[in-house]
């Protein structure tokens, strides 16, 4: 066996035990790690400790349940990044460029590289077996919700990941209540419904598109705040011996920003942390800083910005409201709904929630008043629906699968009424619709 394959298998074998098998957070052994986790924004896992759900009122039952859940773990949507993080370790191991620690750098990636090629924005394993726990939990809290008298709605937009998040949700609840009657679709006359900002959504327009894309007109001063606020130096020279002989190959600001995506990712596609350890924290703290960047001023009420981007997502909360008289009318005891990460901010900064609701002027402070790691892969949102013989109609907000605060009067503790969320919504909603129509 040649040296080099021996180098990669060790390397190989470093990163898987640097995992849990799992995805699991290291937060717990590590005091470094929630900070980590911070850092990595929407690419945090799932997790795994959860608080107990808090049980309804004395004579109150569930009735029906209405979920937005985010796609679970994915490989990186850009399938540029994982190349050319690995081309350009590759061109410096070739010419003996490499310091020791780019050399441990290119070991791992180079074993890894051939389970990364050509998924991009798949569902990884992690990913699945995230939605399938959410499911058995949720079967398992609710079982009323699941019997075989009980019908189950399930949409999700029509892009790989999340149907696949859909299929092994649904599959995780028929193997709990193997008689639940669900119809499942991924249909295109749904999607303005649970992904706002696309145009299958009617009050969408093509400048909002390129606005949530990021070709907006923020993007210059974004790119501009990253030049400032990011050096790429001391982390590139950690890697190679040459700075000049990277400066001659490759952008290293751009390599640093396409490492840092790579190496945040991994933890979703099973491998570990052990790529991010080549950041220093003060380093993971400032790139945490563009995430919450991107997405506030992409879907806040960002004063400078295009307050579209937050009025778009009346479609959600109106499908929210509306669906819930009709399902429970017709006899739907769940609505299950799976999109995207940005359709839950955009959704939650339209409602003016507790940590949602910020509007500074300037997006470099938006770390402070954004948070976007608690909408980390396989987020969700659940409204549990309780009834008592009066009829009085009560809800249970989740994030998370714990409670959120809204703002409203409690009935108690975490639980309020549906009636008053409605009457808290109809401003909110005239308002967007309003604006929306502003084109």
């Amino acid at each position: 066996m040649t040296r080099r394959l021996l180098s990669i298998l060790a390397a190989l074998l470093f990163v898987c035990c640097g995992c849990t098998g799992t995805g699991k957070s290291r937060a717990n052994d590590d005091p470094a790690a929630e900070q980590r986790e911070w850092a990595m924004g929407t690419s945090r896992l799932y997790p795994e400790s959860l608080a107990d759900v808090p049980k309804a009122p004395a004579g109150y039952k569930p009735v029906y349940l209405s979920h937005y859940g985010r796609h679970g773990s994915r490989y990186l949507v850009d399938p540029g990044q994982y190349g050319n993080v690995y081309s350009v370790l590759k061109k410096g191991a070739s010419d003996g460029k490499l310091t020791p620690e780019g050399r441990h750098q290119w070991q791992m990636l180079a074993a890894l590289y051939p389970s990364l090629e050509k998924r991009e924005g798949e569902l990884t394993r992690l990913g699945a077996q995230q939605h399938r726990g959410i499911a058995t939990r949720m079967v398992r809290r609710y079982p009323s919700l699941f019997s075989r008298i009980s019908s189950i709605e399930a949409n999700s937009t029509n892009l790989e990941r999340t149907m696949l998040s859909m299929l092994n949700f649904t599959q995780a609840v028929l193997s709990e209540a193997p008689g639940a009657q669900i119809h499942a679709n991924a249909s295109r006359s749904y999607m303005g419904r649970i992904n706002q900002h696309t145009l299958e959504n009617p009050s969408a327009t093509e400048e909002d598109i390129q606005w949530k894309k990021g070709t907006g007109l923020w993007r210059p001063a974004y790119e501009q705040y990253v030049a400032g606020l990011i050096d790429p130096k001391p982390f590139c020279c950690r890697l190679f011996t040459d700075y000049a002989y990277l400066q001659g190959i490759c952008n290293p600001l751009d390599f640093e920003l396409d490492f840092c995506d790579v190496a945040m990712n991994l933890p979703g596609c099973g491998y570990g942390y052990a790529m991010m350890d080549a950041f220093t924290d003060e380093e993971l703290s400032l790139l945490g800083r563009l995430d919450n960047y991107r997405f506030y001023v992409s879907k806040s009420r960002w004063p400078g910005g295009n307050i579209r981007a937050c009025y778009l997502s009346e479609s959600v909360l109106g499908d929210i409201i509306d669906r819930a008289k009709e399902d429970m009318d017709e006899g739907v005891t769940v609505r299950l709904r799976f999109g995207h990460d940005g359709c839950l901010m955009a959704l939650f900064a339209l409602l003016r929630l507790d940590g949602w609701n910020a509007e500074i002027e300037d997006p470099a402070d938006a770390w402070k008043v954004w948070d976007v790691s608690r909408i980390p892969m396989a987020a969700n949102l659940q409204l549990v629906f309780f009834r008592n013989r009066r009829g009085d109609l009560i809800f249970l907000p989740l994030l998370n699968e714990s409670p959120m605060r809204f703002p409203l009067e409690p009935v108690h503790g975490s639980f309020y009424r549906w009636s008053d969320f409605v009457s808290y919504c109809e401003p909110i909603l005239r308002e967007a619709r309003e604006g929306l129509m502003q084109k």
